[in-house]
């Protein structure tokens, strides 16, 4: 596994992921300040903490636009080399198991994922000292928000990873996210929010009296349970598919 790990990481080298991985929180952060400050008195009251209140801003811009973009743009580029010039058969002929290979990938996209929070993080802290965000910053409590975020990613990281595979072309996982995105925030406030998987992250990554998650066992519940679904069928049609 960690040879598999390796060389996803060397197909990756050359896809200038940096850009993804700055411009993608950049965007998300700036956002969420920009909003907080326009609408500061909307936000701040009395008893609010200036920090979180921030964070929830970067949950609402990230969480249901951003990060799921971000994802199947992940997901696409795992599988973009198998694609091209019959990249799947000479992968597969390897001696390697099939399993690995898709278990590869998914690890792949889930560190993708791990860094783009950690570099949201740093753009968060950093826009919060330079704009002079009052009161103490709550670090574990926001990595508390980036785990849960990160967590409720892996149901859709599954998905758009299973699309990926299937599609021929980089732009249909694109097209897949894009699409499914667009009413996420509409669908986040609705009963379908909890198990739609464009919206999760959102709903995980807000705090609990801004988050309309009406029951947190029922959520995760449906978190780990589409995640377990995906992961044993994308393994199981991955197989099924490669010994046809």
């Amino acid at each position: 596994m960690k040879n598999v790990l390796y060389v996803e990481q060397l197909k990756l080298k050359r896809s200038k992921l940096w850009l993804l991985y700055v411009l993608g929180p950049l965007l998300g952060v700036f956002v969420a300040y920009f909003n907080f400050f326009k609408n500061y008195d909307l936000f701040m009251q009395p008893g609010d903490h200036e920090w979180i209140e921030v964070w929830t801003q970067v949950a609402l811009f990230m969480g249901p636009f951003i990060l799921p973009i971000l994802v199947g743009i992940y997901a696409a580029l795992v599988c973009r080399s198998e694609h091209v010039g019959g990249g799947w058969k000479q992968l597969l002929a390897l001696p390697i198991k099939h399993s690995e290979v898709f278990l590869g990938k998914f690890l792949t996209v889930v560190k993708m994922v791990v860094i783009t929070m950690l570099i949201l993080l740093i753009f968060f802290i950093g826009f919060g000292y330079i704009k002079g965000v009052e009161g103490s910053l709550p670090l574990f409590t926001i990595l508390g928000f980036m785990l849960k975020g990160t967590l409720a990613c892996l149901p859709l990281i599954l998905l758009q990873l299973i699309i990926s595979i299937r599609a021929k072309t980089f732009g249909i996982p694109l097209a897949v996210s894009i699409i499914f995105t667009l009413p996420s925030i509409i669908v986040a406030s609705t009963p379908l929010g909890q198990i739609y998987p464009w919206t999760q992250p959102m709903l995980a990554m807000s705090p609990e009296d801004e988050s309309p998650i009406q029951s947190y066992f029922l959520f995760y519940t449906v978190v780990i349970g589409s995640f377990t679904a995906l992961f044993l069928y994308g393994l199981r049609s991955f197989i099924k598919r490669d010994m046809a």
